[in-house]
C-alpha cells in the first residue's frame, strides 16, 4: 500500500498481485481455462495436453518421395481427404481432414459423357489441419544442366562439363561427343578465326595452332543440336530434351555454351506426370492449386 507522494516498491506490487489472486484449483485435462490477470486475460489450453490420447489427428508431415506419400496417405486418409498439386512450389499436399461431403447420386452423361456427381449440400466442416506434404526433388543432372543453360563457358571449362555429363547425352552418340571433348582439350591454346555453316546445319570452326613454331591448324565441327535424356524430378520418368550449341569467337578465343529448348514446359509436364501417377495409385482426384492454411 502506498500513500500520495510515496514511492511504489516491489513489495507493494507483490501484495497487490496476491490480493487479486484466485484461490488455487485443480484444472481438468481436455478444457481451456481463462483467468484475469490485472488488465488482461490469460489462457491455459489443456484441450489435448495430458489426455491419454489426442482427440483428433493434426499436424503437417513432410515426405521426400512419392512412395512415402502413398504409404502415409493410405494409412490416414478417409472419404473427405483432398490432394492438391502446386506447380510453382513443386509440392503435392494432402489435406487428410478436409471438409466432408456425402455423395447422393451419380448421373451418367449423355452418349457416354462424363458422369455428374451430386453431393449433399449439408457438408460436414472439419479443421483441415492434418496435412501431408511432398516436395518433389529435382535430380542432380537436371539442376546441373539448368545451371549451365545459356551460360558462356571457357573452352576447357565446357569440355570438362560435357565430360562429366556424357551419360545424360542421348544424341549424338557418346563416342562422337567424347571426340569433340578431346578436340576442345587439344586446341585450348589455339586461335580461332572463322566459322562456316555446313550443309547439315553443323558449324565448322577454323583454328590456328599458335603453340607450334611451324604454325598449322585445322577445323572442328560442332553439332548444331544435341539431345539429353534425364529425369527432371527424382519421382518422374526420364524425358528427352533438345538443346542447341552456342559459340562465340572473340579475339581468337572460343567460348561455348548451350540453350535448352523449353525447360519450363518440360518441368511442368514432368510435374503433371508425377501428379497423375499419384492420383491413379491412390484412386483420388488431384486439384491444381494450394489449400488454404
Amino acid at each position: 500500500m502506498t500513500t500520495p507522494g510515496s514511492t511504489r516498491t516491489e513489495n507493494d506490487a507483490i501484495v497487490d498481485a496476491l490480493s487479486e489472486a484466485w484461490i488455487p484449483d485443480t484444472l481438468k485435462p481436455g478444457h481451456i481455462y481463462g483467468y484475469k490477470l490485472r488488465d488482461r486475460v490469460e489462457k491455459i489450453d489443456l484441450s489435448d495436453i495430458h489426455l491419454e490420447r489426442p482427440r483428433r489427428k493434426k499436424g503437417t508431415f513432410a515426405v521426400t518421395d512419392a512412395a512415402s506419400f502413398g504409404i502415409y496417405y493410405r494409412k490416414h486418409s478417409d472419404t473427405g481427404s483432398e490432394v492438391w498439386a502446386d506447380l510453382d512450389r513443386s509440392t503435392i499436399i494432402a489435406v487428410l481432414n478436409a471438409h466432408e461431403t456425402t455423395l447422393i447420386d451419380e448421373i451418367p452423361g449423355e452418349e457416354g459423357g462424363e458422369v455428374r456427381r451430386v453431393f449433399d449440400a449439408d457438408a460436414t466442416a472439419r479443421f483441415g489441419d492434418h496435412r501431408l506434404t511432398l516436395t518433389l526433388a529435382k535430380t542432380k543432372a537436371w539442376k546441373a544442366w539448368m545451371a549451365g543453360n545459356e551460360h558462356d563457358f571457357g573452352q576447357i571449362e565446357f569440355a570438362e562439363f560435357l565430360e562429366d555429363h556424357l551419360p545424360d547425352v542421348a544424341e549424338p552418340p557418346g563416342a562422337d561427343m567424347l571426340e569433340l571433348v578431346t578436340k576442345f582439350h587439344a586446341t585450348s591454346e589455339a586461335s580461332y578465326s572463322s566459322a562456316i555453316v555446313l550443309q547439315n546445319g553443323d558449324r565448322q570452326l577454323t583454328y590456328t595452332d599458335v603453340t607450334n613454331a611451324r604454325g598449322g591448324g585445322g577445323t572442328i565441327e560442332i553439332p548444331r543440336t544435341f539431345k539429353l535424356y534425364l529425369r527432371p524430378y527424382e519421382d518422374s520418368e526420364p524425358v528427352t530434351i533438345s538443346a542447341r550449341f552456342r559459340y562465340r569467337v572473340r579475339g581468337g578465343k572460343l567460348t561455348l555454351g548451350y540453350i535448352l529448348d523449353e525447360p519450363d514446359e518440360i518441368l511442368r509436364q514432368a510435374f503433371g506426370q508425377v501428379s497423375a501417377t499419384i492420383a491413379a495409385e491412390l484412386n483420388t482426384d488431384v486439384m491444381n492449386g494450394t489449400p488454404t492454411s
